[in-house]
């Protein structure tokens, strides 16, 4: 199995359509999460529609 596809709870994860990065709640069998925003809402959401954001894509603003 690829790491990188592998959504695990507590994985900081960002929805493809927006860029909006939020965090796995839960993971169910059936293809989707449950994610919470940083705003405090949860939502369920396919899992194929999420990725994990690559530590290459950090920036860091001094």
């Amino acid at each position: 199995m690829n790491n990188k596809k592998t959504i695990s709870i507590g994985d900081r994860v960002r929805i493809i359509s927006t860029g909006q990065e939020v965090t796995v709640d839960q993971v169910s069998e059936y293809g989707f999460s449950v994610i919470k925003f940083n705003s405090g809402g949860t939502y369920r959401f396919l899992n194929h529609k999420l990725e994990k954001p690559s530590a290459s894509n950090i920036t860091y603003n001094a």
